[in-house]
């Protein structure tokens, strides 16, 4: 009996006892009524290869838009701009690591609210989401959302069935899955299917039986009437590895000219699922961007849009990677192999950084407009927001190189508790603090050639307050791990200081990605012993009123070597009307970048293209805002004078790429 006999079969038994059970290859579905609205439901019809939403044919046109890129104050603004496309859902991650930064303490609050993201979303603007559980994402999110602290537990490799690795992510699953199972369509929410994992066959490990074990954890919780998913690239090979059974394998590729290459891709994921819907999890119509990276070779309008009509007039679903990417605040930016990923996630969206409406926009928001059968029509376009030019401040020097040096002592930046003293150096992850910035400090006997033969990412050198070299593990061709330090007083009280930076885990492939000191320190060959290291707390949150109180003050230092141009900047920034504004971080060297105690992010224009931060409107008040430029390889045309640097407050972004 074929599977639209069973069908036909259930809808009569469905009437006869109001109950019906409809087993497809994904699931098996309790339907008192098949096209009956007030029965919740979301599968597939494999008889019709297509989609059926509480009974009735459904296709979508989504977006990804990430909760934790955005301010939650701006949730409604870019929502709103979404549906105002025609779009007819959204697509999002969910990022472990940003909901359990340290072991066993979840934070779904704020921000990281997704429950009131989708319902946001479906009741105010009838946007439906595909929601992307992981527990791997990528999304050049910090170690592809998955947590630091699971470097700790000897897992031998991650995204594997390692049992050490699922039972984390069993218990993970037990916080999340809770959380996620009311959202779901068939109790009324907006949620439609779920992606376990993300493009797995990418990654080497090709374990099904991770897979299945992601597959019945997941079923576990939710029931098997719910819609699993995964996405992998449209080859054979990926697909191979990345789809299991009973999940619905879609793919993913970006623009392109030729309707006949959107036809192959969709016939290799009907290889794996000849009777399901086409989906096309992402498609790009843009792409990251990494600190250095020189060109951006993006796709045309053109071609974005006749890509888009391609898969449309096949009767595929899709969805836009990304329509609106936002911003890695703070340190969540990930890495890729040669460099780490900006601050701006803009990745050339439809919908720009600020929210911002652009041709890409309105050429998409126009095809869709033009098309006879699409039922959510396009609404009006949206405004918007206003942008500041608010001019230069004076930011000044607070902590000089030799203050920087020896912040450990004055506590200014690290509680009491950060700091650990041992006789070796040891990891960002064995200290429990895996994001930033971690200081070591010891005493040397002598100058010479100091080396590191193992560390993440990148190492300041300072010997007694004064700044030496930057170690790299690797950036682009560029690998550095040992230096000559030169200037010792030779009396056993040379202090040598390490700021050691983690750029961003790598968040494809997965490896075991470690940050900070991870060997010995040598000096002349021989082992440096007895360290004291400190995890730095930004945005020193605790010492607002004292920075703020140094960054008015009306006597500056009137004296600022070349040498003292790194370390701790403040300045003050007043504000009639908080507006969306950019920082322009032209002049200065590299850093992080602090208002309000707000972390908005790491600047490096030495190195680009990135030349300016975003800072929203809700990140400013009305009255004098505290701006912090915590400066690492040292500013130079920014400073104006030998007493203060300037920060400039400008009303666009600026990034530079070759012609």
């Amino acid at each position: 009996m074929n599977l639209w006999i069973t069908l036909l079969f259930s809808l009569i038994i469905c009437f006869i006892y109001s109950e019906a059970l409809v087993r497809t290859s994904y699931g098996n579905w309790n339907i008192q009524r098949i096209g009956d609205r007030n029965t919740p439901s979301f599968l597939i019809d494999e008889p019709n290869k297509q989609f059926l939403l509480d009974g009735l044919p459904f296709r979508y046109i989504s977006g990804s838009i990430h909760y934790f890129r955005i301010p939650r104050e701006r949730w409604d603004e870019r929502l709103g701009k979404v549906r105002a496309l025609g779009f007819n859902a959204i697509q999002y991650y969910i990022p472990w690591n940003a909901h359990e930064l340290d072991e066993g303490n979840h934070d779904f609050s704020g921000v990281l609210d997704f429950a009131e993201f989708s319902s946001l979303a479906f009741h105010k603007y009838n946007l439906w989401t595909i929601l992307r559980i992981g527990p791997y994402i990528c999304g050049e999110w910090e170690n592809g959302g998955l947590p630091a602290w699971l470097l700790n537990k000897n897992v031998t490799k991650q995204r594997s069935s390692d049992p050490v690795f699922t039972r984390e992510v069993e218990k993970w699953f037990e916080t999340l899955l809770p959380r996620v199972k009311p959202l779901l369509r068939k109790n009324g929410g907006p949620v439609l299917m779920l992606q376990i994992e993300n493009e797995y066959g990418s990654y080497d490990a090709c374990d099904k039986q991770y897979l299945r074990f992601l597959r019945d954890l997941t079923r576990a919780h939710v029931g098997d009437d719910v819609l699993l998913f995964t996405t992998d690239g449209a080859s054979e090979k990926l697909l191979n590895c990345g789809s299991v059974e009973g999940v619905f394998p879609t793919v993913d590729f970006g623009p392109t000219d030729n309707s006949k290459e959107v036809e192959n891709n969709f016939q290799i994921q009907r290889k794996f699922a000849p009777n399901s819907p086409m989906v096309n999890s992402e498609y790009y119509p843009g792409w990251l961007v990494l600190w250095g990276q020189k060109r951006q070779d993006l796709p045309s309008i053109q071609t974005i849009i006749r890509g888009a009509q391609s898969m449309y007039s096949l009767g595929a679903s899709m969805n836009f990677y990304m329509i609106h990417g936002g911003t890695n605040f703070g340190f969540w930016n990930g890495a890729e192999t040669e460099a780490p990923c900006i601050t701006s996630y803009d990745y050339d969206a439809p919908i720009s950084e600020a929210g911002d409406i652009t041709t890409k926009y309105l050429e998409i928001r126009k095809w869709i407009k033009g098309l006879p059968d699409w039922t959510t029509p396009p609404l009006d376009v949206p405004g918007n927001s206003p942008k500041a030019n608010f001019g230069n401040i004076k930011m000044r020097l607070v902590h000089s190189v030799e203050k920087f040096n020896g912040m450990m002592d004055m506590r200014d930046f690290s509680d009491a508790g950060d700091c650990v003293d041992s006789e070796k150096p040891i990891s960002f992850e064995t200290m429990n603090h895996p994001l930033g910035l971690i200081a070591y400090q010891t005493k040397i006997n002598s100058c010479g050639n100091l080396t590191i033969p193992s560390f993440g990412d990148f190492v300041y050198v300072y010997l007694n307050g004064k700044y030496i070299d930057t170690l790299t593990r690797r950036y682009y061709n560029l690998s550095r791990n040992s230096v000559i330090i030169e200037g010792c007083r030779n009396d056993g009280e040379d202090r040598l200081f390490l700021l050691v930076e983690n750029q961003g885990r790598k968040t494809f492939e997965t490896i075991n990605d470690r940050k900070g000191i991870l060997s010995d320190v040598f000096v002349n060959n021989e082992a440096i012993r007895f360290w004291t290291q400190c995890g730095i707390k930004l945005p020193l949150q605790d010492n607002f009123t004292y920075y703020l109180r140094r960054a008015s003050k009306k006597n500056p230092r009137k004296f600022m070597t070349s040498n003292q141009k790194q370390g701790v900047f403040v300045g003050v920034l007043p504000v009639e009307a908080p507006a969306d504004t950019w920082l322009d971080t032209t002049g200065w060297g590299k850093g992080i970048a602090i208002v309000n105690g707000r972390n908005i992010g790491r600047y490096w224009p030495t190195e680009g293209p990135q030349m300016t931060l975003y800072i929203p409107a809700e990140f400013l008040k009305t009255g004098e805002n505290l701006v912090m430029m915590v400066e690492l390889e040292g500013a130079h045309d920014a400073c104006t004078s030998t007493s203060a640097c300037v920060g400039n407050f400008i009303d666009h972004p600026i990034f530079h790429f070759d012609k």
